[in-house]
C-alpha cells in the first residue's frame, strides 16, 4: 500500500537522498519547507510542498509518517553564542511546530523519525556506547538531548517516535566530506588531532536504509544509533580515505591548529565515541556499508 512521508529538510544531502528513495520505492513524499520556493526547484518530485507558515494546510492530508531533520547545518559557521543559538532554534522550534501539526491532523500519522546525532554520547574513549548511555552535558550533548526530547512530545498523541543518533555520512555530496578530502587531493592530507580518537561514521545509503526501516518496522521505537557497526580510529579513517584517493595520509593536523581554524567546532572531531548500532541490528536492518574502507571507496572512486 502506497504511503505518504511528511519531510522537513528534504533539501538537505541526508533529505534529498531520502525523498529520491521514497519516490523509487513507489512511495510519495511532501516537503515541508522554511524555503519553499527553493524547495519546489530542488524537490521536482515532491507531491506537495508546504512552508511552516502554512501549517493549517496540511491538516487534512492524509501522512502516514513523518521523517523530521530540519536544522541549520553545524559546520556551516564558526560557533559563538549567537549561531549556537541559531542551531538550537532551528531544532528545536522546528520540531515543536512539527508536534504541534500532528496533534491536529485528522489522520494522524503512524511514525516520527527524527534526527539526531552521537554527539549525544560526548567523548567517550574507547568504550563501546549504546543507547542507554546517559548524554554529555557539553554543547552538543545538551542540543542533542533537548532535540530528542522534543520529539518524543508527539508520544502522548498515539505516535510511535523514533530518534536516530547519526554518525559522521559518507555521502558524495557532503560538504563535510569535501572539506576532509580536500587535502588529499594535495598531498598533504592525514589524521586530525591525535588520531587516537573513535569515529562513529555512516555510509549514506545505509543512514537513508535505516530511516525508511524505522518508518516501516512498528518494532522500531525510541532512541537508535545510526552508525556503522565497525567505528575506526581518526587514523584508521585518514588512511582508508588516502587508500581511496590513492594519496598518502601522513600529514596530521595538530589539535591547536585545529582549534584555531575551526573554534569550539573542533572539539566535535577531536573527542571520540563509539556508538554502536546493536538495537537496529537486533530489529532487523543490515548494513550495506560495514567498513569505512568500503564505504569511501564506493564514495570517493572514480
Amino acid at each position: 500500500m502506497k504511503k505518504t512521508i511528511l519531510i522537513t529538510g528534504a533539501t538537505g544531502l541526508i533529505g534529498s537522498y531520502i525523498s529520491r528513495a521514497i519516490v523509487n520505492r513507489g512511495d510519495e513524499f511532501i516537503a515541508l519547507s522554511t524555503d519553499p520556493k527553493t524547495a519546489r526547484r530542488k524537490l521536482p518530485g515532491a507531491g506537495k510542498i508546504a512552508g511552516f507558515g502554512d501549517l493549517d494546510s496540511l491538516k487534512d492530508e492524509k501522512i502516514d509518517a513523518v521523517i523530521n531533520l530540519a536544522g541549520a547545518n553545524l559546520g556551516s559557521k564558526r560557533w559563538n553564542e549567537r549561531s549556537k543559538k541559531e542551531f538550537y532554534d532551528s531544532r528545536i522550534n522546528t520540531t515543536r511546530l512539527l508536534v504541534e501539526l500532528i496533534s491536529k491532523i485528522k489522520n494522524r500519522p503512524e511514525v516520527l523519525v527524527s534526527a539526531s546525532g552521537v554527539d549525544y554520547y560526548g567523548e567517550r574513549g574507547s568504550e563501546d556506547v549504546y543507547e542507554e548511555t546517559p548524554p554529555a552535558g557539553d554543547y552538543p550533548g545538551t542540543l542533542t538531548r533537548d532535540w530528542e526530547a522534543e520529539a518524543f512530545k508527539a508520544a502522548p498523541f498515539g505516535i510511535r517516535v523514533v530518534t536516530l543518533r547519526t554518525g559522521f555520512v559518507i555521502a558524495r555530496n557532503s560538504d563535510a566530506v569535501k572539506k576532509i578530502t580536500m587535502p588529499y587531493k594535495f598531498f598533504v592530507g592525514g589524521p586530525l588531532g591525535t588520531g587516537r580518537q573513535y569515529v562513529s561514521w555512516i555510509h549514506i545509503d545505509d543512514i537513508a536504509g535505516i530511516y525508511l526501516f524505522a518508518v516501516d518496522n512498528s518494532n522500531v521505537f525510541g532512541a537508535v544509533n545510526a552508525a556503522a557497526p565497525n567505528p575506526v580510529t581518526m587514523k584508521e579513517f585518514s588512511r582508508d580515505i588516502g587508500k581511496a584517493l590513492h594519496r598518502p595520509a601522513l600529514f596530521p593536523v595538530p589539535s591547536f591548529a585545529l582549534k584555531l581554524i575551526a573554534g569550539e567546532m573542533a572539539n566535535v572531531v577531536l573527542s571520540g565515541r563509539k556508538a554502536l548500532p546493536r538495537k537496529i541490528m537486533e530489529l532487523g536492518y543490515r548494513f550495506r556499508f560495514n567498513d569505512a574502507a568500503d564505504a569511501w571507496k564506493d564514495v570517493l572512486g572514480d
